[in-house]
């Protein structure tokens, strides 16, 4: 009986393009699959709608939070393109479908009645086009994660973001919602697989790259590298106002890709993989997707909000190199992506605190998932927790007065370059006049931290300096993955002249998955040296007080509450005014929180005052 699975995830950025009809070739007669009857969904936004003065109606009742409504389909033939049991695109058909429900503005008003779902493409990437009885294009099908079941006869087109289109945006007279994700579709459809179909699951010859699936996986526990890299952030949306404290959701999509020789494990929490497939604990490794949003403003970088965790479900392997037919593993080259309302759901959002970022590991048990270790998923964030919320008044600043950015990082176990698996925009906070956000024009993506917007790597700035530092692995003589770092910090600097005479000093310190964190950041200060202000600041969701300054013979220390720490993926600041301009020998102190090496790390770099630099000082030949 066949028991196989294919997947696949569709991804598109409606901007820019121009949409057309797909065209695919396909010689081989039992490569053409087809679609049948079934059932649909559609959830319909409307926790966030009605900040844009979009109303959602359903059985004639205005709908004020997220929900789903079932779908009617009419007639479903869709015809989809299999080679060996691989999605490769749609090559025709359509399906027709109808709801009682409707979205008004004003006196306006688009009844979702009488809609056709039709095969589409953007940059030959395959999607869906909804359009109304009048022929008008109201919305484009996108992130489709397609999982056909040959055996059972059945194809699932499931949490697809549901993009509004221009078009709908003019038919309610709401420009700002134009490509905006509105909601999501689900689609669940009888299949009609072609008798003598090949279902063997590798759709090319790899031979001539010296890829095979022979003898794969190969997991970086047998000594493969991993390294994933993040290839953009597609969109960027508001999500509505958490009606506790009036914060502002904001949520990205994004899409990674395998660069390395490593496949890479994407098993579903409390899905464990069999140990025959994945011998090695836990058996439901996934990666997690984070974000953060920034402000770089009267010369200053602040981190404004910081995202839960997004555990990863599976990869849809799309664009391989190689790709040997198992959706729960990311294949030589292939790419995944996840939707903004995938990126929203309560069954995957969870707080970061739970996650070993040097090494990319959770545990189910005792998880916010499973705190009573039952071994299956028994909490959820609902539709607040665990999400990036920013207070809206941070936003107001005007393009003239600030710049912001929004950046995203998937946590990859084992990963060699933490790197080029973060990246970033510059987004354009907009509020309409109904109250809700958009955040276009985005800048262009840009692979790597987003600290370089404030000081650039490598800058010849003697008053502004960026440093990278790598925490050692405490078994350095192990072999991969076992001599993996401890983590890895960056310590910026601006420093400024100020019209009186005096000296501002601008720290910024990210921890970026030094798991033990910091607990206490100390400047050199010269003792004979006036200090005449400290400021220490970070992001409100992360950072409950500021820590308290102290000031000591020859320096200044910011320390937090006992187990205050800055942790995982976060920025801190710590600035200073004073009389004394930075001296040739100044240097700064980071203490790492725990017992193990090192205690502390030091860094030389432009300061007011200047201690003795050992680099990194371990515990056994280091006294307080």
């Amino acid at each position: 009986m066949l028991n196989r699975l294919c997947f696949l995830v569709i991804l598109l950025s409606v901007t820019g393009s121009a949409w057309s009809s797909p065209e695919i070739w396909h010689p081989d007669p039992t490569a053409v699959w087809s679609t049948g009857p079934g059932e649909g969904r559609l959830e319909l936004r409307a926790d966030y709608l009605p900040g844009f003065g979009v109303e959602i109606q359903a059985d004639g009742r205005v709908q004020q939070d997220r929900f789903t409504r079932a779908l009617h389909i009419k007639a479903s033939q869709l015809w989809l393109f299999m080679p060996f049991g691989n999605f490769e695109g749609f090559s025709g058909g359509d399906i027709h479908l109808s709801s009682d429900l409707s979205l008004r503005h004003g006196n306006r008003e688009l009844r979702l009645e009488g809609l056709r779902l039709v095969p589409g493409e953007q940059l030959r990437i395959p999607v869906l086009q909804l359009f109304d009885r009048h022929n008008r294009h109201l919305a484009n099908v996108t992130h489709i994660h397609l999982l056909a079941d040959p055996a059972a006869g059945t194809v699932q087109l499931h949490n697809a973001d549901v993009t509004a289109t221009p078009e709908l945006a003019r038919i309610l007279d709401r420009p700002e919602i134009a490509n905006m994700p509105i909601g999501q579709l689900w689609l669940d459809l009888a299949l009609d697989v072609p008798p003598g179909a090949d279902l063997s699951g590798q759709g090319l010859d790899f031979s001539g790259q010296g890829l095979s699936c022979d003898g794969r996986p190969h997991w970086p526990q047998d000594g493969y590298e991993v390294d994933v890299e993040m290839k953009s952030i597609n969109v960027v949306a508001g999500g509505g106002f958490d009606p506790n404290t009036g914060r502002l959701k904001i949520t990205p999509a994004a899409t990674l890709k395998n660069a390395g020789e490593a496949d890479v494990p994407w098993f579903r929490q409390f899905v464990p993989a069999s140990p025959s497939v994945y011998p090695h604990e836990p058996r439901d490794q996934h990666p997690f997707l984070v974000w953060n949003l920034y402000r770089i403003m009267d010369g200053r970088i602040e981190q404004l909000a910081a995202s839960g965790v997004k555990h990863a479900f599976f990869t849809i392997n799309v664009n391989c190199d190689l790709n040997c037919f198992n959706g729960n593993i990311l294949w030589p080259g292939c790419e995944d992506t996840y939707g903004v309302s995938n990126n929203d759901s309560s069954t995957y959002q969870a707080p970061r605190h739970e996650i070993d970022a040097s090494l990319g590991m959770w545990k189910s048990c005792g998880s916010f998932f499973d705190p009573e270790c039952t071994g299956s998923q028994t909490g959820s964030s609902g539709s607040w927790n665990n999400r990036m919320l920013v207070d809206p008044a941070e936003l107001n600043h005007g393009p003239a007065g600030a710049e912001y950015f929004l950046d995203a990082w998937y946590v990859i176990q084992f990963d060699v370059d933490i790197w080029n698996t973060m990246g970033y925009h510059r987004i354009t906070p907009n509020q309409g006049g109904s109250g809700g956000y958009t955040f276009n024009p985005l800048g262009p993506f840009t692979q790597g931290p987003l600290l370089n917007q404030w000081v650039a790597e490598g800058t010849t700035d003697p008053l502004a300096v960026h440093r990278v530092i790598t925490v050692p692995s405490l078994t350095p003589d192990e072999p991969y993955p076992g001599n993996m770092p401890q983590g890895h910090l960056r310590v910026l600097l601006q420093v400024t002249e100020l019209d009186d005479g005096n000296w501002r000093y601008n720290y910024a310190v990210m921890n970026f998955d030094f798991d033990r964190g910091v607990e206490e950041f100390a400047i050199a200060l010269d003792p004979e040296a006036e200090l005449i202000e400290t400021w220490m600041g970070g992001p409100p969701d992360v950072l409950d007080a500021a820590w308290q300054a102290i000031r000591l013979d020859d320096r200044v220390v910011f320390r937090g509450q006992p187990d205050e720490i800055l942790p995982w993926f976060t920025l801190y600041n710590f600035e200073l005014v004073t009389d004394q301009a930075p001296v040739g020998k100044g240097a700064v102190r980071l203490g790492a929180a725990g017992s193990a090496d090192p205690a502390f790390i030091e860094e030389p770099m432009p300061a007011p005052g200047e201690f003795a630099i050992e680099g990194l000082i371990f515990r056994d030949r280091f006294a307080d």
